[in-house]
């Protein structure tokens, strides 16, 4: 008997510790560390599902304190399963593919399998140096066209097309001097502008400001496009902060999670963790006929891969 109070106990304790994580992300539009608390919402909805039901099966009333916390949880994790603009009927499409490389990885022969598996019709690589463009540089041979940005940090980006481009260029959008890259193609008969971007990782107040920044004028940069746009890259936010609503809200593009589920990607170094770095958006008229995640290339993120069209 004592011991299943002592459980009980302790279970109570253990559930309301992640009930108050579940709820301080939404106070983290200033903080970087309570914005932090946003991005593990599957995690505390694994937790806080079993543990009340043990409540509930061993009648103690406390299980219905949980509950609401629970309902915030699957009403926030269940947006990304429907919605959106899922079409799996469309009879063209490109396929393209996004890779955080991680600067410090040299699975090079894991990378070069991957691509050429996949054959995707552009590819846009991440944390981009001398080192993976001399790894990859057989690769891409059959990517006439392309934009390599290579640096000495985590912020080198390069796009690979072996669709036509009218214009590839470098673009500088926030304050923290990295570059992002902006590609302009014809999807069906819709020119398109491609949108590849990398802000700074969250991990204290400077670079949380300058992520924000770079998320908000992305946004807007968006909102001043007549083309359709996808915007695509490790935007170092998951789903659920609120900076990445804000952007989905100001550029008015559709998360092409939307209708394919979570598909965590980052970190591949510890599962629990797991959450939605690596995005792609794109504007109303751009479908999705299937969006995936691919399997370890030697880097801390796994690769996004999506086919898009128009209908």
């Amino acid at each position: 008997y004592q011991l299943k109070k002592l459980f009980i106990y302790l279970l109570v304790i253990a559930l309301t510790v992640i009930a108050i994580f579940s709820i301080l992300g939404y106070f983290g539009r200033s903080s970087w560390k309570l914005d932090l608390f946003s991005h593990f919402k599957v995690q505390y909805l694994s937790i806080l599902l079993p543990g009340t039901l043990i409540l509930f099966l061993l009648k103690k009333k406390t299980y219905l304190v949980f509950l609401p916390f629970i309902f915030i949880l699957i009403y926030e994790i269940q947006g990304l399963f429907y919605g959106g603009n899922k079409n799996t009927d469309l009879e063209e499409t490109i396929k393209i593919v996004c890779i955080n490389l991680l600067s410090s990885n040299n699975a090079f022969d894991e990378v070069d399998k991957y691509i050429r598996d996949q054959s995707p019709d552009i590819v846009i690589l991440q944390e981009f140096n001398e080192k993976w463009k001399n790894g990859l540089e057989t690769t891409f041979i059959h990517f006439k066209h392309k934009l390599e940005v290579p640096r000495n940090d985590n912020f080198g980006i390069a796009v690979y097309s072996k669709i036509e481009l009218s214009s590839i260029q470098q673009i500088d959008i926030g304050k923290a001097n990295i570059p992002s890259i902006i590609a302009n193609f014809k999807l069906g008969q819709k020119i398109t502008s491609l949108i590849a971007t990398h802000p700074l990782p969250p991990v204290d107040d400077y670079y949380f400001e300058n992520r924000n920044i770079q998320l908000n004028q992305i946004a807007e940069f968006v909102s001043n496009i007549d083309n359709e746009v996808i915007l695509i890259g490790d935007l170092n936010t998951s789903s659920f902060s609120l900076h990445f609503k804000k952007l989905v809200n100001k550029s008015e593009l559709i998360d092409s999670r939307k209708g394919f589920g979570v598909l965590p990607t980052w970190p591949t170094w510890f599962l629990p963790a797991k959450t939605t770095l690596d995005h792609c958006l794109v504007s109303r008229n751009i479908k999705i006929s299937s969006r995936s995640v691919g399997q370890g290339i030697g880097s801390d993120h796994l690769p996004i891969v999506i086919e898009i069209g128009i209908k």
